[in-house]
């Protein structure tokens, strides 16, 4: 090799590995967030969270949900098709090996005269072999899109543990909707009973002329009104008992199939404090920060373009011919080593890194949007837990003093010294406090479900 020429590849050498060692990608780091001290003893949640209510009716139709429920099939769908995409980078990294085979019939002719008797006829030339290509990844490129590859990847799994998170709760809380349907129904059944007996009684005292025709037409009317309720509750039990069904993946043949209701769900005990470290851990938290990783990489793998490509290039098979200067079907081989280079472009790689940042800000507003509303969420779950125990203890106190009173009114009756109207009163206010009782249990589950959601229910 001459002088100048080692000179030269020597330049080329030092210049691409210094460019190597200045180029590094930047690495990812969390940004920074504005959070609450880190709990004195980390909360841990149960992954079968709906377990704490006590109830294997409910565990049925939330674990048929998690084997059933089309928007699961739909997140499996895209999980499958981001594990697939991180086989496809990660085939990047290494070296492509091609079968090639190829055919030719060529003639040359010449005006001066030679013995070979190739010249001037037809030749026929056939080739087999192996092609090898491989990019060597001097900047990172092609590894940066493995590492975005693989991020999106852990990304779909926690978005379908986000799914899977949103449909169990959902289950279990229309389940507690449907329950508190069906309190509310027997109430009020058991309500206009007693009116219905009621207005009986004052139609019998009016024809005796001991009460009047006013207080039995009251009694009447609201006996009818508390009857008018049924109609809409039963409804009301039928939207929620489809609704579960949809939710737990029932065909539409099974659509009428009965639901398990099973006894009263048990009131799980929870803590009241914030955990950050768990709350980051939370499905749609982490898969929103995997997406700001991905982007990151992005944006390297973009950045990498602008420097100079080196591929390697290797083939070699055997040739069959019909030329009589080649005899037998001898071994060939061909290597070659390319380095390019982008000059211009007109813009090309600058819009894309223009774009690639772009998406990493929209990941990282994502990513600061997930956090928030995961705090928020857990605030507001801590707000209801407080709220509803404290309804709930009202109620009961309510429903018991109602209860008594009824019973005064009734005794007082049978002594002669209250009318029959004054019990059909308190039936009704009665009523009317059992139905807040149902609601007020009702805000008690739904409060415990929505923390354990808030806090990422065991991902």
């Amino acid at each position: 090799m001459r002088l100048h020429s080692k000179i030269r590849l020597a330049l080329i050498v030092l210049s691409v590995g210094t460019a190597s060692c200045s180029t590094r990608p930047a690495v990812y780091e969390r940004p920074l967030l504005d959070l609450p001290a880190a709990a004195a003893n980390p909360l841990t949640i149960e992954r079968q969270w709906w377990k704490a209510f006590g109830n294997p009716a409910l565990d049925d139709l939330i674990e048929e949900a998690l084997a059933n429920n089309l928007d699961l099939a739909k997140a499996a769908a895209n999980l499958a098709e981001a594990r697939a995409n991180a086989g496809v980078a990660r085939a990047y990294l290494t070296p492509r090996v091609d079968s090639v085979a190829g055919a030719a019939v060529k003639q040359r002719e010449l005006t001066f005269a030679l013995t070979d008797q190739d010249f001037n006829h037809v030749s026929s030339t056939a080739t087999a072999g192996v092609a090898v290509n491989w990019e060597i990844d001097l900047w990172g490129r092609i590894r940066q899109m493995n590492d975005a590859a693989l991020a999106r990847l852990a990304a779909s799994a926690h978005a379908r543990r986000a799914v899977a998170l949103s449909i169990s709760a959902a289950v279990a809380e229309t389940w507690f909707q449907l329950r508190n349907l069906d309190a509310k129904l027997a109430i009020t059944r058991n309500a206009v009973a007693n009116l219905k007996a009621i207005a009986d009684l004052e139609y019998k005292r009016w024809r005796a002329e001991a009460g009047t025709e006013l207080n039995y037409r009251k009694s009447l009317a609201e006996a009818a009104a508390a009857e008018a309720r049924i109609p809409g509750l039963e409804a009301a039990v039928s939207r929620t008992e489809l609704a579960i069904r949809q939710l737990v993946g029932r065909s539409p043949r099974a659509m009428t199939s009965a639901l398990p209701r099973g006894g009263e769900p048990a009131l799980p005990q929870t803590a009241r404090e914030v955990d950050s470290t768990l709350l980051l851990r939370r499905p749609d938290v982490a898969s929103a920060e995997l997406v700001l990783a991905a982007a990151h990489a992005d944006v390297n793998s973009v950045r990498a373009e602008y420097y100079p490509r080196l591929t390697l290039s290797l083939m070699a098979g055997i040739i069959a011919t019909s030329s009589k200067a080649i005899s037998g079907m001898p071994l060939f081989w061909d290597t070659s080593l390319g380095l390019g280079a982008p000059l211009f472009d007109g813009g090309l790689l600058d819009a894309k890194t223009a774009g690639a940042e772009a998406r990493r800000q929209l990941a990282l507003a994502n990513y600061q949007y997930a956090v928030t509303v995961a705090f928020r969420e857990t605030y507001e779950a801590l707000a209801m837990l407080e709220a509803s125990d404290r309804q709930f203890s009202a109620t009961v106190q309510e429903v018991y003093t109602r209860r008594k009173s009824l019973a005064l009114t009734q005794k007082s009756l049978d002594a002669g010294r209250s009318s029959k109207f004054d019990v059909f009163s308190e039936t009704i206010v009665l009523l009317n406090s059992e139905m807040s009782m149902s609601d007020a249990r009702l805000n008690q589950l739904t409060a415990r479900c929505q923390y354990y959601k808030a806090l990422g229910g065991g991902y």
